[in-house]
């Protein structure tokens, strides 16, 4: 079993206790999406979030749900869902407490 799997498993298995909590694996192929396999971006204007501390991806998640960061439109870049309009504080705004941890903790560990 290779690491990131495990982390996957982990933490579906801490997601799994919220009520209407989404599958994780969805919410991390939303974030590769636009941030790349693993969390690592192909992208000049899209950061990657693999190896950054859950501290620091917590924060930023914050960031956006509060809107004190810039949430400019931009696209999906990999997937089915390319090119599809989206900004990050709407993403950021989709996500449960315990998903944000979550989504830190699993990019954190790449």
């Amino acid at each position: 079993m290779t690491k990131s799997t495990c982390a996957l498993m982990i933490l579906s298995v801490t997601l799994a206790s919220g009520a209407a909590a989404a599958d994780l694996s969805e919410v991390v192929n939303e974030c590769e999406a636009c941030h790349g396999p693993g969390g690592v971006s192909s992208e000049e204007d899209v950061p990657s979030l693999a190896g950054k501390s859950v501290n620091y991806l917590r924060e930023v998640l914050d960031q956006f749900y509060y809107y004190e960061r810039h949430c400019k439109t931009t696209t999906y870049r990999h997937g089915d869902r390319a090119k599809t309009p989206m900004t990050m504080c709407n993403v950021a705004n989709s996500l449960s407490e315990d998903e944000k941890q979550a989504l830190a903790e699993y990019f954190a560990s790449q």
